[in-house]
């Protein structure tokens, strides 16, 4: 593949649905690594008596490398939404830079800065551009996935997507919020992949419907009430769509009728 072809955003609408079908299921399935390793891969470690530095370092390696595959992967899918190859290019720089810092900040191998405080700048930038990336993926796939009448493997996909997505978007935004105000947690967890980490999880449990940390913040907690009715209203409305068209028959019907009533 030539180095143009990456920030090419012409594309057929069979190649661009193909696209946009690849995009959602891998995200899906990294979506899926991350959760995972932010509620599991420690506590699993620790139950195979692994040291407990050890067991944090496989899982922050691995939850960076994820990381790394969901960022580049969130920018593949914006290239769908939008023809502007300057603002795909820009997107692309942006979300590369911010990882390149997740990687000085938060590094699980060296330790480049001395104190929480230090680094207190690098996170909310990190965190910002990442909130503010799922947030405008969330917004474009909403209306892709509710445009049109036919159900499809990539409104599926999209969907899965959209509601995992919503979990780790408030989980970078709750972790946003302990940046600014460390403790707001309700519990004391270091600035960086531990924080993130607690912070997805705190989220996840949020749209599964169950509580944790009840002696977090009060904007922290009146957030994750906005989190769940969000999460919960879109699966509503995504029922109601998908019953409301399960298969596009609406639009085949009237393809049939329309030659019937010319005779």
């Amino acid at each position: 593949m030539r180095i143009t072809d990456i920030f090419r955003t012409q594309r057929s609408k069979a190649e661009n649905q193909a696209e946009k079908i690849k995009d959602y299921r891998n995200i899906v399935i990294l979506q899926t690594a991350i959760i995972s390793s932010a509620l599991l891969l420690r506590e699993i470690f620790d139950m195979a008596g692994m040291a407990p530095h050890l067991s944090s370092m496989i899982r922050d390696i691995l939850f960076l490398f994820f990381g790394g595959l969901y960022v580049l992967i969130l920018w593949d899918l914006l290239r769908n939404f939008t023809k502007k190859t300057a603002l795909v290019t820009v997107l692309f720089l942006v979300i590369i830079g911010s990882y390149v810092l997740a990687l000085f900040t938060v590094n699980p191998l060296y330790e480049f800065f001395h104190t929480e405080s230090e680094k207190r700048p690098y996170l909310f930038i990190i965190h910002l551009v990442l909130f503010s990336t799922e947030a405008i993926v969330i917004y474009h796939a909403i209306f892709d996935i509710f445009a049109g009448r036919r159900l499809s493997e990539e409104k599926l996909w999209g969907s899965a997507c959209i509601f995992l997505m919503i979990g780790i978007c408030f989980g970078s935004l709750y972790d946003l919020i302990n940046i600014l105000n460390p403790g707001s947690m309700g519990i004391p967890l270091s600035l960086g992949l531990e924080s993130y980490t607690a912070c997805i999880a705190f989220s996840m449990t949020i749209i599964g419907g169950h509580e944790a940390y009840p002696n977090a913040i009060p904007l922290i907690l009146n957030l994750s009430i906005v989190e769940a009715v969000w999460a919960n209203l879109f699966v509503v409305l995504l029922v109601g769509r998908l019953l409301g068209q399960p298969d596009g028959g609406g639009e085949d019907k009237q393809a049939e009728n329309k030659p019937k009533d010319a005779q």
